[in-house]
């Protein structure tokens, strides 16, 4: 899960050229050397993996709750067969998503805080920028975060979400430091392989909840089988 939270990330920072292209091309970050440069770059990207980081801890408290209930096998299968549905429902699912009606007002105060900040030309402003630019609506984060919920752990959740971070930046930097550096027909043809991926991490959550009910059932077994020792 974690390999392949890290290659979500790259897959899905070619999606977040397009997506939040704009805002990495206008980082206020041109004026500054090549290494100023790439420091500032480097700080809006670490913020924005430490809001999916946050993100991830968040949802592994909620994910950790439901497997204190015994919820976690249906959780896991659950989320597998969700995501396996949406993919044969329309491979065009993640760019259709939206933010929840009541979150929508938030998120109009973020992009309005975005658009402030794109003004100034601190490394603090930068790495805030990037925080809240972590936190607009984006499809594959929502489906990074419902595969940390499925991991019903918190730290794991956050590692899950870092990873999956870490993996967009490559991608995310390169842009904001070379404006050409991927083309527009790359671009189509990755985001053509992301259900491929959304499906892979289905299945391994399917495969984790049976392995959990597997577990449990041989614990289960072995606290209720009794041993006879030999006189």
């Amino acid at each position: 899960m974690f390999y392949l939270a890290f290659t979500l990330g790259l897959m899905s920072s070619l999606h977040c050229v397009g997506m939040c292209g704009p805002i990495a091309l206008a980082l206020p970050v041109h004026h500054r050397s090549t290494f100023g440069k790439m420091l500032g770059i480097l700080m809006y990207n670490a913020g924005r993996a430490i809001t999916y980081s946050l993100l991830g801890v968040l949802f592994g408290f909620v994910g950790s709750a439901l497997n204190f209930g015994g919820l976690q096998r249906g959780l896991s299968i659950g989320t597998g067969l969700f995501l396996l549905g949406t993919v044969a429902y329309s491979s065009h699912w993640l760019d259709q998503l939206s933010a929840p009606l009541p979150l929508q007002k938030g998120v109009q105060w973020i992009k309005k805080r975005l658009s402030s900040l794109l003004s100034r030309r601190s490394f603090p402003a930068l790495f805030l920028l990037g925080t809240l630019n972590g936190l607009l609506p984006c499809g594959l984060v929502y489906m990074a975060l419902i595969s940390s919920v499925a991991l019903g752990n918190p730290w794991e959740g956050g590692l899950f979400m870092a990873l999956f971070g870490v993996g967009t930046i490559p991608a995310m930097s390169a842009v904001a430091f070379v404006k050409t550096f991927i083309s527009t027909k790359f671009r189509n043809q990755a985001r053509r392989l992301m259900p491929a991926f959304v499906a892979a991490v289905a299945i391994l959550l399917i495969v984790r909840g049976f392995q959990y009910s597997e577990n449990s059932l041989m614990e289960k077994t072995s606290h209720t089988i009794p041993i006879c020792h030999g006189e």
